[in-house]
């Protein structure tokens, strides 16, 4: 099987066309065309059925392209640790990270990586979306989750830091609205909640002096966004749960409510495929990521936690 033929099938599903595929490789879109024809002759089945407006994957071709993708991102890891051995590290390394996460933070880490290591690039990718490492050619995610629990025995999870929310609205909105000063007063206020499933959840378990305590919270906004989250709320929209956000606090402008209260346990955890050799550009990464999170602001002592498979 002559590799170059599957090299090109998968560029042309990536990019959904044979014209896109054929400018990527720099190639005629005759040739392109050309070479997944010969490739389907080889396997003896249609992979791809072509029409005037769009490409679509055959059963098969899907199948074929998943299994090819997988080989191709192994063989590509092997290709670059060979590199890697002979020389300095270099290549891609693909970060996901909820839209969320503190950019300050990560910038500074990630700037402070290609200058160490010019010849590595980073490309960080911001999404709610639950991105599947393995099929989207992802090294590294940042995930975050109640406990530390996350789903996926594919995969293998390092908890690197474990955070609280704490409560808060903008002064704009307590000038008109009299503070909660129990968690039960919550229900006579507008709440806006981190909703990324659309559960539309309206019971909130909150850690106080008397332990956990469920409280009953209504409001009209609910996003998956914790940075829009954020700008309703600098508006006077509402009270919200959010990770302490320093710089508005030091400004003044948020401020804390029910100080006593927060929503403990959630941790953020660095995620990684568990069936595929590891690059020496992807464990430097990583590394560093580890270090920097001992740092993070709100993070706790998690160095006795071991990696492992996150079905576990």
């Amino acid at each position: 099987m002559d590799l170059n033929l599957v090299r090109t099938f998968s560029r042309v599903v990536e990019a959904q066309s044979f014209t896109a595929a054929a400018r990527s490789l720099g190639m005629p879109k005759s040739s392109v065309s050309r070479a997944v024809s010969r490739l389907e002759e080889e396997l003896g089945a249609r992979l791809i059925e072509r029409t005037t407006r769009q490409l679509k994957l055959t059963m098969t071709g899907r199948a074929y392209y998943d299994g090819a993708a997988r080989a191709l991102a192994a063989l590509t890891d092997a290709e670059q640790f060979v590199a890697e051995s002979q020389g300095e590290p270099r290549g891609t390394v693909r970060l996901s990270v909820p839209v969320a996460v503190d950019r300050g933070f990560l910038s500074g880490v990630v700037a402070s990586f290609v200058k160490q290591y010019p010849a590595i690039r980073v490309d960080v990718s911001f999404t709610n979306r639950l991105v599947d490492l393995v099929g989207e050619g992802f090294d590294l995610a940042l995930r975050g989750a109640r406990g530390g629990r996350l789903q996926g025995s594919s995969l293998i999870a390092r908890k690197v830091a474990r955070l609280s929310l704490w409560l808060f609205a903008a002064p704009s909105y307590l000038k008109n609205r009299r503070a909660p000063r129990r968690p039960a007063d919550l229900a006579k206020h507008d709440v806006i909640l981190f909703d990324p499933h659309g559960t539309n959840a309206k019971t909130i378990e909150l850690m106080g002096p008397s332990g956990a305590e469920p409280v009953e919270v209504t409001g009209s906004l609910s996003s998956d966004d914790f940075l829009f989250i954020r700008e309703l709320v600098l508006r006077g929209a509402g009270i919200t749960f959010m990770v302490p956000p320093l710089e508005d606090l030091r400004s003044g402008a948020l401020l804390r409510v029910l100080p006593d209260y927060e929503v403990p346990d959630l941790w953020i955890s660095l995620v990684m495929p568990s069936n595929r050799h590891l690059p020496r550009r992807v464990a430097l990464f990583r590394d560093a990521l580890i270090e920097a999170f001992k740092t993070f602001p709100g993070a706790l002592d998690v160095s006795a936690t071991q990696a492992r498979p996150t079905g576990t």
